[in-house]
């Protein structure tokens, strides 16, 4: 069976042979009988200090302790252990941080600032950071050296380096690390590979002036916009619209460049805006056209790489190949968009690019067909996606990205009330789809998804940030992300990916207004409303105008709170329970308990079967309501329905702060004060980040001097200024 990734605290230990490639190039035998003895006797010290092996990597060692005292003791010893070998130097780089154990592997910054630290080290000295050192004992033995702080390649903040100095480590001087840094950017065994460089350039040159072209300098931006289906037949429109996603796709596994999703580009779809007006609403410099025609059995695909702001053609090509080279074609886009935007791949990059999808075009139209159902998204069309997807993987059983539709397709029914086993299905065709493809984002963002229903937040936050590594465009699986990190209270976080997953799906209202609700939380309310706001000038979603309310009762103006309510019900046609229970939920912590009830009552009506949702509050509310007007055989019911529901729930969600705020406001309005805290408590420690609900909320009005209220509220004012500090360091507090 395979094992779930984990997350843990570790202490990261790199080492290397210091001089080994030369050593390969004098005496290849000699050097593997070497890297053989110091294997040796690092599996001998470090299994006596606790020390993990994870990897060889030719002439290093990657290991793991639990304890910084393990692995300072260990990197001693061995290093003591090799003052007599003098055919063997080694240098040894140790970080502390969060890493995750994945089959046998370990991933995460601390693993490659830790190879940084070691990179730049010199012989037989031992270096580490300030996160070692803030863990190292008060009555410890070792004693260090102070070195500074570097720039580390690949690392975005500078790093504090210490020199451990008890006999016989060396102590390297700062400016021999600053020279072996440099040396490693300057290393003089790359001149030949400079030369090849500047030769390569002068005829990229050359190339250009005869092609009139020049080198891309602008932002390495893309919209894809909606293929033209030029076919007569209109039902091949599936087709056209497949294809442009999986360009999408396709390009969105370059880092380097920033592509649009689907999503937002669909509202463009035959539209005769011209393209330097669809630029700017993308906020993108290049924009792809395309059509498609089909051509007997053939497929002719005409592209255009287009600079709006200059107007002038980057890039055009006609494609007439086989249906079954569908896929070269894809790969061969992508890689002519990162060629004219002055993209180099990476070896990982061009090996995603080069996968095919599926060895037979039928299963690949049988998956087209399903994902355009799927995008209809209600419960006649999931099914029917469904179907497609199970016929699309009878033809070709290996076809992993149709289990991961598949898997997506099967969580997504949980929306439509068709009941939770459904996630261990999809759970089950994710599973197949990894087995089939390890590095299917796709299928780790399938995975994490239903992680995330589960209330596994942390599996889920593993499965989305590889779904991320594999494709960092992928909107979807950085939404995803960017709420798990919300709901377990790491602000920062969410908000940074909340912003990314803004410019990369910008007409879409979500981003902007999750990004709007984490400010309030923050106590930025300016920059709450502005983002808010973009989000209502997207969608005009009963939730954003709810947090807008928030904000004037946070100021205390409960008057302009409740005038926001009428701004839910404007233009709407058929009200929705949603738009009931958010007006229901203003007029609440308003204080106006009487417009409060008429609405929540009418949000109950609306969806009846909701009584038994374990996140529908419209039932807490009203309980409030009545218990406060007498009718407490009423309010009574209400509250211990709601008790039972959520502490079942809490079996199967127990990561869910929300759950616990509930159970909170349930045994207030029940009177039993003891229960309410400690829930209250347990919702702050699982990541409860917004004290609105606690300091504006009349059901915790007679608690709020509580020692134990006090103290989550206090922790939670802390966490707020933390955050704020983090994003300033970071410059998340960016201008609008």
């Amino acid at each position: 069976m395979r094992s779930h990734p984990s997350r843990q605290q570790s202490v990261v230990f790199f080492s290397d042979i210091v001089g080994y490639t030369r050593l390969m190039g004098e005496d290849e035998d000699r050097a593997f009988e070497l890297m053989k003895q110091n294997l040796e006797i690092h599996q001998d010290i470090l299994s006596r200090h606790n020390g993990q092996i994870i990897k060889e990597l030719g002439d290093g060692i990657l290991a793991t302790f639990q304890t910084v005292e393990e692995a300072l003791n260990a990197s001693l010893a061995i290093q003591s252990r090799l003052e007599s070998e003098a055919a063997i130097k080694i240098r040894i780089g140790l970080h502390c941080g969060e890493i995750i154990f994945d089959q046998g592997d370990v991933f995460g910054d601390a693993v490659n600032i830790a190879a940084r630290i070691q990179g730049i080290g010199m012989p037989t000295c031992v270096l580490f950071s300030s996160k070692v050192l803030e863990q190292i004992p008060t009555d410890t033995s070792f004693s260090w050296v102070k070195l500074g702080g570097f720039s580390l390649k690949n690392v975005k903040n500078s790093v504090e380096l210490y020199a451990l100095s008890n006999p016989p480590v060396v102590v390297p001087k700062r400016a021999e690390i600053i020279k072996n840094i440099r040396y490693q950017e300057r290393s003089p065994w790359k001149l030949w590979a400079a030369v090849a460089i500047i030769v390569a350039l002068t005829i990229t040159l050359i190339y250009s002036f005869l092609n009139n072209t020049s080198v891309w300098e602008k932002e390495k931006s893309v919209a894809v916009l909606p293929f033209t289906n030029i076919t007569i037949n209109s039902d091949q429109e599936f087709f056209a619209e497949g294809l442009t996603e999986d360009i999408i796709s396709q390009v969105s596994k370059i880092e380097s460049i920033k592509v649009i999703s689907k999503d937002a580009v669909e509202g463009f779809k035959g539209d005769k805006l011209p393209l330097d007006s669809v630029a700017k609403v993308l906020d993108v410099t290049t924009v792809l056209k395309g059509s498609v025609q089909w051509i007997a059995d053939k497929i002719r695909i005409n592209v255009q790489l287009i600079d709006p702001a200059e107007n002038r053609n980057l890039w055009a090509e006609t494609y007439n190949r086989d249906a079954s080279d569908i896929f070269k074609v894809q790969a061969d886009i992508a890689t002519e968009i990162a060629r004219v935007l002055n993209s180099s791949l990476s070896s990982e990059e061009r090996s995603q690019l080069s996968k095919t999808q599926t060895s037979s075009f039928d299963a690949y139209e049988l998956h087209l067909k399903g994902r355009e159902l799927y995008s209809n998204y209600s419960r006649e069309s999931i099914w029917e996606a469904i179907d497609y997807y199970k016929q699309a993987i009878d033809i070709d059983p290996n076809y992993a990205l149709a289990y991961a539709s598949l898997a997506d397709s099967y969580a997504q029914l949980i929306y439509f009330s068709e009941g939770d086993q459904w996630l261990d299905s999809s759970m089950e065709a994710s599973a197949k789809a990894l087995a089939l493809d390890p590095y299917l984002a796709e299928g780790f963002k399938a995975q994490g998804n239903v992680y995330y229903y589960k209330g596994q937040s942390e599996y889920a936050k593993i499965s989305f940030e590889k779904a991320i590594v594999l494709n960092p465009n992928l909107s979807s699986a950085i939404g995803n992300l960017a709420t798990v990190y919300f709901v377990s209270g790491n602000l920062p976080e969410a908000l940074k990916l909340q912003l990314k997953s803004a410019t990369l799906n910008p007409t879409n209202f979500l981003p902007y207004q999750i990004s709007g609700w984490i400010y309030r939380v923050l106590d930025q309310f300016e920059e709450s409303e502005v983002w808010l706001n973009r989000s209502l000038d997207i969608l005009p979603d009963p939730v954003t105008i709810e947090q807008l309310a928030f904000i004037e009762i946070e100021k205390g103006d409960n008057e302009k709170a409740l005038s926001l309510v009428s701004d839910i019900f404007e233009d709407q046609k058929d009200s929705t329970a949603l738009d009931y229970t958010v007006a229901g939920t203003i007029a609440f912590f308003a204080e106006s308990d009487e417009i409060a009830r008429l609405y929540l009552e009418k949000s109950i009506e609306k969806t009846p079967a909701s009584l038994q949702d374990e996140y529908f509050t419209s039932p807490i509310l009203l309980a409030y309501i009545l218990a406060q007007s007498g009718e407490r055989l009423e309010s009574n019911t209400l509250v211990e329905q709601g008790i039972q529901i959520r502490e079942d729930a809490i079996e199967n969600y127990g990561d869910d702060f929300n759950l616990f705020l509930d159970l909170a406001q349930l045994y207030a309005i029940k009177g039993s004060k003891s229960e309410s805290v400690a829930y209250l408590a347990l919702a702050e420690e699982k990541g409860m980040r917004d004290d609105f609900y606690i300091t504006h909320n009349p059901i915790f009005k007679r608690y709020l001097k509580d020692p134990t209220i006090l103290s989550v509220l206090s922790k939670i004012d802390k966490s707020r200024i933390q955050a704020n500090q983090e994003l300033q360091s970071n410059d998340l507090l960016r201008s609008r």
